[in-house]
């Protein structure tokens, strides 16, 4: 991690480079709302046609790729899961953009140990010191299933830093066969500790080094330094050939910042915490979504604010993780999209599918295609949540269940009438039993009192379904 300015200058150094930049004489341009903005954006692909990051459609025709030091890449190079940084411009509506180039390179690769499918819920592994949680957001790439993890499956992983290890977001399987320590080449990023005259770690894990070496773009290795290692793995320690300083930081000075990850090193009294090990200063009062989220490790969040001096000083902070969910029947499909019959009544919903969307048949338990599915199917949908103009599909199976559900943002309520809408479309929740997220039955008036637009809840509508929904739960975070 870069070394920070003291924490004290820096809303002074901020405040000053706003007044300056108000210094000067006046203009029709000074106040006009620009068309676009620069940003650098730092998150998990979420979808294609373009590319989705942090709920942002970016374009890509024109855009330098670098996937995994391949610099000639392309759009097929790319899955959703990966976690990549962007270099572009948002446009004024802050939902679409042009990535100028875009990085993606790997946490970790090198062979699983330690693999525990105990709890099919969270399963956890090893890789080159590192534990690596598998959860039901991780998303494998085409080929691999869940099935094939285990000890000494050669693997790369994307993912989000915690506290404790990395979530993975995506994995990949690097060969057949079982890991060869002496010749397959294990990798790991992050920053240097510990230096030492021919060692340093990485998040504990011990890096050799010799005058054999290779250090690329780095005059001298230091404590601090962002960081990718490829080497052999010798035991638990990995005997460095190639050191390269990462292009994949966020560097030292940006006017808008965005940012997506895993809350570690939560200091309520300094008003700090760290993502992917960039240090966040919460110190101005950010925005927060949904206006009752409370900070502390663990949780997945997006931040958005000034870099300066290699500080991300937030005036945004909005929490991210959870998952749209639609339970109902096909309504119409497109070659890219399905909609949907929400409660039995009306067409409510659409969601995007493309060539990632995982497709199963639970009832036949085999893989299908978008053609094999009718109107008047019963699907279960998870997709992901970027924004509610967009919504991409991760999972769609079709069931013989007919217990209607929706799980999604609320984007305004109204208490007095006891309704709630939720992609445009306004529910009637009058007849409905109300919950908190610990299914405990509270009363209207207090639930109303804790929604506020983003808060996510569940709508049911019990089988026999009828068009009413009888229950509704306010949603923790998944």
């Amino acid at each position: 991690m870069k070394t920070p300015f003291k924490k004290a200058l820096l809303p002074a150094l901020i405040t000053s480079t706003l007044v300056m930049a108000g210094c000067g004489g006046s203009s029709s341009t000074d106040t006009a709302t620009p068309t676009t903005s620069s940003r650098v954006t730092s998150g998990i692909i979420s979808g294609f046609g373009s590319v989705y990051v942090n709920g942002v459609k970016y374009e890509t025709t024109g855009t330098s790729m670098k996937v995994d030091d391949n610099p000639g890449a392309s759009q097929d190079d790319l899955r959703i899961g990966m976690r990549v940084k962007i270099n572009g411009t948002v446009n004024a509506d802050g939902v679409t953009g042009t990535a100028s180039d875009l990085i993606y390179e790997n946490e970790v690769k090198g062979p699983v140990t330690n693999f525990d499918n105990s709890n099919p819920a969270l399963i956890t592994m090893t890789v080159l010191g590192q534990q690596v949680s598998v959860d039901a957001d991780t998303r494998f790439d085409q080929g691999m299933t869940l099935a094939d993890l285990a000890d000494g499956v050669f693997i790369e992983v994307s993912g989000l830093l915690t506290g404790s290890g990395i979530t993975a977001t995506f994995i990949e399987e690097q060969q057949a066969g079982v890991f060869n320590a002496a010749t397959d080449l294990v990798e790991i990023k992050g920053v240097i500790s510990n230096l030492a005259a021919s060692s340093f770690s990485i998040r504990g894990l011990t890096i050799n080094f010799d005058s054999t070496t290779v250090l690329d773009n780095i005059s001298a290795l230091g404590d601090g330094l962002y960081v990718e290692v490829k080497g052999l793995l010798n035991g638990t320690a990995i005997d460095a050939s190639k050191v390269e300083a990462e292009e994949d930081g966020l560097g030292d000075n940006a006017d808008d910042v965005e940012m997506e990850g895993i809350v570690a090193d939560y200091n309520a009294a300094a008003s700090t915490f760290t993502i992917q090990g960039q240090l966040i200063d919460f110190s101005g009062a950010p925005v927060f979504t949904p206006s009752t989220l409370t900070l502390a490790d663990g949780i997945k969040v997006e931040a958005e604010g000034a870099l300066v001096g290699g500080t991300l000083f937030a005036d945004k902070i909005k929490l991210r993780g959870q998952k749209i969910k639609v339970f109902a029947e096909i309504s119409s499909l497109s070659s890219d999209s399905v909609s949907f019959n929400l409660f039995g009544v009306s067409n409510n919903i659409t969601v995007r599918v493309n060539q990632q969307t995982e497709l199963d048949d639970k009832v036949n338990n085999q893989a299908i295609t978008l053609n094999q599915l009718v109107a008047g199917d019963f699907v279960e949908v998870k997709a992901f949540f970027d924004g509610t103009s967009v919504i991409n599909a991760v999972d769609l199976k079709k069931d013989n269940s007919d217990d209607f559900r929706l799980q999604g943002p609320v984007e305004s309520s109204d208490a007095t009438v006891q309704t709630a809408t939720m992609f445009g479309q306004t529910f009637d929740l009058s007849s409905a039993v109300y919950s908190n997220s610990q299914d405990v039955v509270i009363t209207s008036t207090v639930f109303y009192n804790q929604l506020t637009a983003g808060t996510f809840v569940k709508l049911t509508d019990n089988a026999p379904a009828d068009g009413v929904i009888d229950e509704v739960e306010l949603e923790a975070q998944d």
